[in-house]
């Protein structure tokens, strides 16, 4: 069967939130933190359209929820860490930390993917586009600001996987 018939129009933003993600990587892997910033946050805009478009074009699927979830997995779970790990230098403790939070993102998105609820348990992944494009653009003016990564990857990972009834802002 062709994969290409199961896509829809609200998919192409799906894969923009995807392509955003592993481009923040890339320029953070070259130095441009402000460009690496301002993808991840652009990833952020991309998952809000993919389910408003999809809502508008009566084009929700349980394909399109997948992949949403993928995308979502690398660009605010592997991304931040991955951030971390190329303007940082973690140690043994902060590379376990950033698996622990690419964990509970993925855990997280599981629970979402088999749940029909109305609003969220535990606190979106999607949060982390903007809190880590937030911390990457401050980390430029103040590089301390950096050891504090790991302490927001262990508290958002716990908030990922918390029972916390969160209703939608989007």
């Amino acid at each position: 069967m062709n994969i290409f018939r199961y896509l829809k129009i609200a998919d192409s933003f799906t894969l923009g939130n995807l392509f955003s993600g592993v481009l923040s990587i890339y320029f953070a892997a070259k130095g441009q933190l402000t460009m690496s910033a301002a993808l991840l946050f652009l990833s952020v805009v991309f998952d809000v359209l993919d389910g408003k478009v999809a809502a508008w074009l009566n084009q929700k699927s349980v394909f399109g929820k997948q992949i949403d979830s993928m995308a979502d997995l690398v660009s605010f779970g592997v991304a931040p860490v991955l951030l971390f790990f190329v303007i940082g230098s973690p140690e043994f403790l902060t590379i376990i930390v950033g698996l622990f939070f690419i964990a509970c993102g993925m855990l997280r998105l599981a629970r979402y993917n088999i749940t029909e609820n109305i609003g969220f348990e535990g606190v979106p992944i999607t949060v982390n586009g903007v809190i880590f494009s937030a911390l990457l653009i401050l980390q430029t003016d103040f590089p301390v600001s950096l050891m504090f990564w790991p302490v927001v990857f262990l508290l958002q990972g716990v908030l990922m996987v918390s029972s916390i009834k969160i209703h939608r802002i989007f």
